[in-house]
Protein backbone atom coordinates (compact mmCIF):
# COMPACT_ATOMS: atom_id res chain seq x y z
CA UNK A 1 0.00 0.00 0.00
CA UNK A 2 1.22 3.49 -0.85
CA UNK A 3 2.07 5.91 1.94
CA UNK A 4 0.93 9.15 0.37
CA UNK A 5 2.31 11.41 3.07
CA UNK A 6 5.70 10.92 1.42
CA UNK A 7 5.94 12.85 -1.81
CA UNK A 8 8.58 10.61 -3.35
CA UNK A 9 6.36 7.52 -2.99
CA UNK A 10 3.43 8.92 -5.00
CA UNK A 11 3.86 7.88 -8.65
CA UNK A 12 2.75 10.60 -11.03
CA UNK A 13 1.01 7.88 -13.08
CA UNK A 14 0.01 4.33 -12.22
CA UNK A 15 -1.26 2.06 -15.00
CA UNK A 16 -3.27 -0.87 -13.64
CA UNK A 17 -4.13 -3.27 -16.44
CA UNK A 18 -4.73 -6.89 -17.37
CA UNK A 19 -7.42 -9.51 -17.96
CA UNK A 20 -7.76 -10.40 -14.27
CA UNK A 21 -10.55 -7.97 -13.42
CA UNK A 22 -10.62 -9.10 -9.80
CA UNK A 23 -6.93 -8.31 -9.28
CA UNK A 24 -7.30 -5.00 -11.11
CA UNK A 25 -10.16 -3.99 -8.80
CA UNK A 26 -8.21 -5.04 -5.71
CA UNK A 27 -5.17 -2.98 -6.68
CA UNK A 28 -7.26 0.07 -7.50
CA UNK A 29 -9.14 -0.27 -4.21
CA UNK A 30 -5.85 -0.45 -2.30
CA UNK A 31 -4.55 2.67 -4.07
CA UNK A 32 -7.70 4.62 -3.20
CA UNK A 33 -7.71 3.43 0.41
CA UNK A 34 -4.09 4.51 0.78
CA UNK A 35 -5.38 8.09 0.98
CA UNK A 36 -6.58 7.29 4.47
CA UNK A 37 -9.91 8.38 5.92
CA UNK A 38 -13.22 8.12 4.09
CA UNK A 39 -13.55 11.91 4.24
CA UNK A 40 -10.19 12.37 2.58
CA UNK A 41 -11.12 9.86 -0.11
CA UNK A 42 -14.46 11.58 -0.69
CA UNK A 43 -12.84 15.00 -1.12
CA UNK A 44 -9.70 14.00 -3.00
CA UNK A 45 -10.59 11.20 -5.42
CA UNK A 46 -12.03 11.86 -8.86
CA UNK A 47 -13.14 8.70 -10.68
CA UNK A 48 -13.98 8.90 -14.39
CA UNK A 49 -15.11 6.48 -17.08
CA UNK A 50 -13.57 7.32 -20.44
CA UNK A 51 -16.93 6.75 -22.11
CA UNK A 52 -18.32 9.87 -20.44
CA UNK A 53 -15.20 12.01 -20.38
CA UNK A 54 -13.65 14.92 -22.23
CA UNK A 55 -9.96 15.64 -21.86
CA UNK A 56 -10.76 19.11 -20.49
CA UNK A 57 -12.60 17.50 -17.56
CA UNK A 58 -9.74 15.07 -16.94
CA UNK A 59 -7.11 17.81 -17.02
CA UNK A 60 -9.16 20.03 -14.72
CA UNK A 61 -9.39 17.20 -12.18
CA UNK A 62 -5.62 16.57 -12.38
CA UNK A 63 -4.80 20.26 -12.04
CA UNK A 64 -7.12 20.76 -9.07
CA UNK A 65 -5.55 21.53 -5.70
CA UNK A 66 -6.01 18.83 -3.02
CA UNK A 67 -8.51 19.68 -0.27
CA UNK A 68 -6.88 19.64 3.17
CA UNK A 69 -4.52 16.93 1.99
CA UNK A 70 -1.07 16.88 0.38
CA UNK A 71 -2.32 14.71 -2.51
CA UNK A 72 -5.30 13.73 -4.60
CA UNK A 73 -5.98 10.83 -6.91
CA UNK A 74 -7.59 10.92 -10.35
CA UNK A 75 -8.81 7.68 -11.93
CA UNK A 76 -9.72 7.18 -15.55
CA UNK A 77 -11.14 3.85 -16.64
CA UNK A 78 -11.44 2.24 -20.06
CA UNK A 79 -9.42 4.51 -22.33
CA UNK A 80 -8.61 1.51 -24.50
CA UNK A 81 -12.17 0.21 -24.59
CA UNK A 82 -13.17 0.03 -28.25
CA UNK A 83 -16.81 -0.71 -27.46
CA UNK A 84 -17.69 2.94 -27.15
CA UNK A 85 -17.04 5.85 -29.43
CA UNK A 86 -17.49 9.59 -29.35
CA UNK A 87 -19.02 11.48 -26.47
CA UNK A 88 -19.07 15.18 -25.68
CA UNK A 89 -17.53 15.97 -29.06
CA UNK A 90 -14.54 13.69 -28.56
CA UNK A 91 -13.64 10.00 -28.36
CA UNK A 92 -11.71 7.85 -25.93
CA UNK A 93 -8.88 7.69 -28.45
CA UNK A 94 -8.74 11.50 -28.61
CA UNK A 95 -8.74 11.68 -24.82
CA UNK A 96 -5.92 9.16 -24.66
CA UNK A 97 -3.81 11.02 -27.21
CA UNK A 98 -4.30 14.28 -25.32
CA UNK A 99 -3.53 12.54 -22.04
CA UNK A 100 -0.28 11.08 -23.39
CA UNK A 101 0.89 14.58 -24.27
CA UNK A 102 -0.15 15.82 -20.81
CA UNK A 103 1.50 13.10 -18.70
CA UNK A 104 4.71 15.04 -18.11
CA UNK A 105 2.71 18.03 -16.86
CA UNK A 106 0.74 16.31 -14.09
CA UNK A 107 1.15 18.29 -10.84
CA UNK A 108 3.28 16.68 -8.13
CA UNK A 109 0.24 16.76 -5.83
CA UNK A 110 -1.78 14.51 -8.17
CA UNK A 111 -1.53 10.78 -8.74
CA UNK A 112 -3.19 9.67 -11.97
CA UNK A 113 -4.41 6.07 -12.06
CA UNK A 114 -5.25 4.66 -15.49
CA UNK A 115 -7.34 1.48 -15.28
CA UNK A 116 -7.67 -1.00 -18.16
CA UNK A 117 -9.39 -4.35 -17.62
CA UNK A 118 -7.67 -6.03 -20.53
CA UNK A 119 -4.24 -7.08 -21.70
CA UNK A 120 -2.22 -4.40 -23.46
CA UNK A 121 0.09 -5.25 -26.35
CA UNK A 122 3.76 -4.46 -25.80
CA UNK A 123 3.57 -1.80 -28.53
CA UNK A 124 0.59 -0.05 -26.92
CA UNK A 125 0.98 3.74 -27.12
CA UNK A 126 -0.42 4.08 -23.63
CA UNK A 127 1.94 1.49 -22.17
CA UNK A 128 4.97 3.06 -23.83
CA UNK A 129 3.96 6.55 -22.74
CA UNK A 130 3.49 5.60 -19.08
CA UNK A 131 6.71 3.59 -19.05
CA UNK A 132 8.59 6.68 -20.26
CA UNK A 133 7.42 8.80 -17.30
CA UNK A 134 9.95 8.98 -14.48
CA UNK A 135 8.55 7.41 -11.32
CA UNK A 136 5.52 5.93 -13.07
CA UNK A 137 4.30 2.51 -11.97
CA UNK A 138 2.97 -0.39 -14.06
CA UNK A 139 0.71 -2.94 -12.36
CA UNK A 140 -0.07 -5.86 -14.69
CA UNK A 141 -2.83 -8.21 -13.50
CA UNK A 142 -3.07 -11.43 -15.50
CA UNK A 143 -5.39 -14.36 -14.91
CA UNK A 144 -3.60 -17.34 -13.40
CA UNK A 145 -2.75 -19.99 -15.99
CA UNK A 146 -3.07 -23.75 -15.65
CA UNK A 147 0.65 -23.93 -14.89
CA UNK A 148 0.69 -21.34 -12.12
CA UNK A 149 -2.77 -21.84 -10.61
CA UNK A 150 -1.51 -24.01 -7.74
CA UNK A 151 1.01 -21.37 -6.71
CA UNK A 152 -1.64 -18.65 -7.11
CA UNK A 153 -3.92 -20.51 -4.68
CA UNK A 154 -1.12 -21.00 -2.15
CA UNK A 155 -0.01 -17.37 -2.45
CA UNK A 156 -3.59 -16.15 -2.06
CA UNK A 157 -4.04 -18.30 1.04
CA UNK A 158 -0.80 -16.91 2.45
CA UNK A 159 -2.05 -13.34 1.97
CA UNK A 160 -5.15 -14.33 3.92
CA UNK A 161 -2.99 -15.69 6.72
CA UNK A 162 -3.43 -19.38 5.96
CA UNK A 163 -1.76 -22.35 4.26
CA UNK A 164 -2.75 -24.88 1.59
CA UNK A 165 -0.90 -28.15 1.11
CA UNK A 166 -0.03 -29.17 -2.46
CA UNK A 167 -2.86 -31.69 -2.44
CA UNK A 168 -5.31 -29.10 -1.11
CA UNK A 169 -4.29 -26.56 -3.75
CA UNK A 170 -4.57 -29.17 -6.48
CA UNK A 171 -8.02 -30.26 -5.34
CA UNK A 172 -9.25 -26.67 -5.47
CA UNK A 173 -7.52 -25.95 -8.79
CA UNK A 174 -9.16 -29.03 -10.27
CA UNK A 175 -12.61 -28.14 -8.94
CA UNK A 176 -13.31 -25.87 -11.90
CA UNK A 177 -14.18 -22.84 -9.77
CA UNK A 178 -14.91 -19.99 -12.16
CA UNK A 179 -12.32 -17.23 -11.92
CA UNK A 180 -10.11 -15.59 -9.28
CA UNK A 181 -12.98 -13.88 -7.47
CA UNK A 182 -14.82 -17.15 -6.85
CA UNK A 183 -11.55 -18.94 -6.07
CA UNK A 184 -10.67 -16.30 -3.51
CA UNK A 185 -14.06 -16.79 -1.88
CA UNK A 186 -13.54 -20.57 -1.72
CA UNK A 187 -10.04 -20.11 -0.26
CA UNK A 188 -11.43 -17.86 2.46
CA UNK A 189 -14.21 -20.36 3.19
CA UNK A 190 -11.74 -23.23 3.46
CA UNK A 191 -9.38 -21.29 5.72
CA UNK A 192 -12.32 -20.39 7.94
CA UNK A 193 -13.30 -24.08 8.01
CA UNK A 194 -9.89 -25.03 9.43
CA UNK A 195 -10.00 -21.87 11.54
CA UNK A 196 -6.56 -20.83 10.26
CA UNK A 197 -5.13 -23.42 12.69
CA UNK A 198 -3.82 -25.97 10.16
CA UNK A 199 -3.18 -26.38 6.45
CA UNK A 200 -6.09 -26.98 4.09
CA UNK A 201 -5.91 -30.56 2.76
CA UNK A 202 -7.56 -32.19 -0.24
CA UNK A 203 -10.21 -33.83 1.94
CA UNK A 204 -11.25 -30.39 3.21
CA UNK A 205 -11.78 -29.23 -0.37
CA UNK A 206 -13.71 -32.39 -1.23
CA UNK A 207 -15.98 -31.82 1.78
CA UNK A 208 -16.70 -28.13 1.16
CA UNK A 209 -16.38 -27.45 -2.58
CA UNK A 210 -19.24 -29.07 -4.53
CA UNK A 211 -17.32 -29.31 -7.83
CA UNK A 212 -14.14 -30.92 -6.47
CA UNK A 213 -13.54 -34.07 -8.49
CA UNK A 214 -10.03 -35.20 -9.36
CA UNK A 215 -8.96 -35.29 -5.72
CA UNK A 216 -11.77 -37.79 -5.10
CA UNK A 217 -10.32 -39.97 -7.85
CA UNK A 218 -6.94 -40.08 -6.11
CA UNK A 219 -8.65 -41.21 -2.90
CA UNK A 220 -10.64 -43.85 -4.75
CA UNK A 221 -7.61 -45.25 -6.58
CA UNK A 222 -5.58 -45.25 -3.34
CA UNK A 223 -8.24 -47.35 -1.66
CA UNK A 224 -8.47 -49.69 -4.70
CA UNK A 225 -4.70 -50.17 -4.63
CA UNK A 226 -4.89 -50.99 -0.92
CA UNK A 227 -7.78 -53.39 -1.61
CA UNK A 228 -9.85 -51.44 0.90
CA UNK A 229 -13.31 -52.25 -0.44
CA UNK A 230 -15.21 -50.31 2.24
CA UNK A 231 -13.33 -47.05 1.62
CA UNK A 232 -13.37 -47.55 -2.16
CA UNK A 233 -17.15 -48.00 -2.18
CA UNK A 234 -17.59 -44.93 0.03
CA UNK A 235 -15.42 -42.81 -2.29
CA UNK A 236 -17.28 -44.15 -5.32
CA UNK A 237 -20.60 -43.12 -3.82
CA UNK A 238 -19.16 -39.71 -2.95
CA UNK A 239 -18.02 -39.23 -6.55
CA UNK A 240 -21.46 -40.09 -7.90
CA UNK A 241 -23.46 -38.14 -5.33
CA UNK A 242 -21.34 -34.98 -5.38
CA UNK A 243 -22.54 -32.66 -8.12
CA UNK A 244 -25.12 -35.28 -9.18
CA UNK A 245 -22.62 -36.88 -11.55
CA UNK A 246 -23.79 -39.57 -13.93
CA UNK A 247 -22.18 -42.97 -13.19
CA UNK A 248 -20.84 -43.17 -16.74
CA UNK A 249 -19.06 -39.85 -16.19
CA UNK A 250 -17.48 -41.14 -12.98
CA UNK A 251 -16.46 -44.30 -14.82
CA UNK A 252 -14.74 -42.15 -17.44
CA UNK A 253 -12.75 -40.44 -14.69
CA UNK A 254 -11.67 -43.82 -13.33
CA UNK A 255 -10.65 -45.08 -16.78
CA UNK A 256 -8.61 -41.93 -17.36
CA UNK A 257 -6.86 -42.32 -14.02
CA UNK A 258 -5.87 -45.93 -14.71
CA UNK A 259 -4.72 -44.98 -18.20
CA UNK A 260 -2.45 -42.40 -16.60
CA UNK A 261 -1.18 -45.00 -14.12
CA UNK A 262 -0.44 -47.46 -16.92
CA UNK A 263 1.37 -44.83 -19.01
CA UNK A 264 3.28 -43.64 -15.94
CA UNK A 265 4.34 -47.18 -15.03
CA UNK A 266 5.66 -47.73 -18.55
CA UNK A 267 7.67 -44.49 -18.44
CA UNK A 268 9.18 -45.28 -15.04
CA UNK A 269 10.02 -48.87 -15.95
CA UNK A 270 11.94 -47.72 -19.04
CA UNK A 271 14.20 -45.49 -16.96
CA UNK A 272 12.11 -42.34 -16.81
CA UNK A 273 11.39 -40.24 -13.75
CA UNK A 274 8.61 -38.02 -12.45
CA UNK A 275 9.83 -35.12 -14.59
CA UNK A 276 9.50 -37.33 -17.68
CA UNK A 277 5.98 -38.30 -16.61
CA UNK A 278 5.10 -34.63 -16.27
CA UNK A 279 6.52 -33.66 -19.67
CA UNK A 280 5.46 -36.68 -21.73
CA UNK A 281 1.90 -36.84 -20.40
CA UNK A 282 1.47 -33.05 -20.07
CA UNK A 283 0.59 -33.18 -16.39
CA UNK A 284 0.96 -30.66 -13.60
CA UNK A 285 3.90 -31.38 -11.28
CA UNK A 286 1.60 -32.36 -8.40
CA UNK A 287 -0.39 -34.80 -10.56
CA UNK A 288 2.80 -36.29 -12.01
CA UNK A 289 4.14 -36.90 -8.52
CA UNK A 290 0.84 -38.41 -7.36
CA UNK A 291 0.42 -40.84 -10.27
CA UNK A 292 4.11 -41.78 -10.04
CA UNK A 293 3.62 -42.78 -6.40
CA UNK A 294 0.33 -44.53 -7.11
CA UNK A 295 1.83 -46.50 -9.99
CA UNK A 296 4.42 -47.96 -7.61
CA UNK A 297 1.61 -49.83 -5.84
CA UNK A 298 0.95 -51.92 -8.95
CA UNK A 299 2.84 -54.31 -11.18
CA UNK A 300 2.73 -53.33 -14.86
CA UNK A 301 0.91 -56.57 -15.69
CA UNK A 302 -1.72 -55.79 -13.04
CA UNK A 303 -2.36 -52.34 -14.50
CA UNK A 304 -2.64 -53.81 -17.98
CA UNK A 305 -5.15 -56.37 -16.70
CA UNK A 306 -7.20 -53.70 -14.86
CA UNK A 307 -7.23 -51.45 -17.89
CA UNK A 308 -8.47 -54.27 -20.16
CA UNK A 309 -11.25 -55.00 -17.66
CA UNK A 310 -12.22 -51.33 -17.57
CA UNK A 311 -12.41 -51.22 -21.37
CA UNK A 312 -14.72 -54.24 -21.42
CA UNK A 313 -16.88 -52.59 -18.76
CA UNK A 314 -16.97 -49.46 -20.93
CA UNK A 315 -18.54 -51.50 -23.73
CA UNK A 316 -21.14 -52.88 -21.32
CA UNK A 317 -22.01 -49.40 -20.05
CA UNK A 318 -22.51 -48.06 -23.56
CA UNK A 319 -24.80 -50.95 -24.49
CA UNK A 320 -27.35 -50.09 -21.83
CA UNK A 321 -26.31 -52.17 -18.84
CA UNK A 322 -26.96 -50.83 -15.34
CA UNK A 323 -24.00 -48.48 -14.96
CA UNK A 324 -24.14 -48.19 -11.17
CA UNK A 325 -24.16 -51.95 -10.82
CA UNK A 326 -21.16 -52.21 -13.15
CA UNK A 327 -19.28 -49.69 -10.99
CA UNK A 328 -20.12 -51.63 -7.82
CA UNK A 329 -18.92 -54.86 -9.43
CA UNK A 330 -15.74 -53.12 -10.57
CA UNK A 331 -14.91 -51.96 -7.04
CA UNK A 332 -15.68 -55.38 -5.60
CA UNK A 333 -13.50 -57.07 -8.19
CA UNK A 334 -10.53 -54.75 -7.79
CA UNK A 335 -10.53 -55.01 -4.01
CA UNK A 336 -11.15 -58.74 -3.73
Amino acid sequence: MLHLHRMNTLPPVTLVYGNDEFAVEEKVKALIESLGSKDNILMNVSDFKAKNLSFAELQAACDAVPFLSPYRLVLVRGLMDKSHGGNKGTSSKDVMESLIRYLTKIPSTTGLIVVEKSKLPSNSRLLKAVRAIKGAKLEECLLPTKNNLLQWIKDRASKMGGVFTDSGAYALADAGVDGPRALSSEINKLLAYVNWERSVEDHDVIRLVPTAGQADIFLLVDSLAERDGHTAMRELRRLIDKGNREPIGVFGMIVRQYRLLLQTKEILQTGGNTSDVKNILGLHSFVAEKVSKQSQRYELSTLEHIYRRLLSMDVAMKTGSDSETILDVMVAGLTA
